[in-house]
């Protein structure tokens, strides 16, 4: 695991809040790592046109719809 330490001015904390701060990186990295999974599933699709596929449009409806636990997905910083 690599260690990041990040140097915020105290007016700036002050002004923001320290939660307010650790919320932003931790949604930060959250959509940093979604995005690079994407990216990366997406990677054997690029020669694929997908998008019209009736399979394809039912499952990502049904995923929409039974998207019900991505509020309890969190990344913690070790802070």
């Amino acid at each position: 695991m690599s260690e990041f330490i990040v140097k915020i001015e105290d007016d700036i904390v002050e002004v923001l809040g320290k939660e307010n701060i650790e919320q932003y990186l931790q949604t930060y990295i959250s959509q940093a790592i979604l995005k690079a999974a994407a990216n990366d599933v997406m990677k054997d699709y690029t020669n694929d046109d997908i998008s019209n596929d009736e399979n394809w449009l039912n499952a990502r409806k049904n995923a929409f719809q039974n998207d019900k636990y991505s509020q309890w997905i969190k990344v913690s910083a070790n802070v």
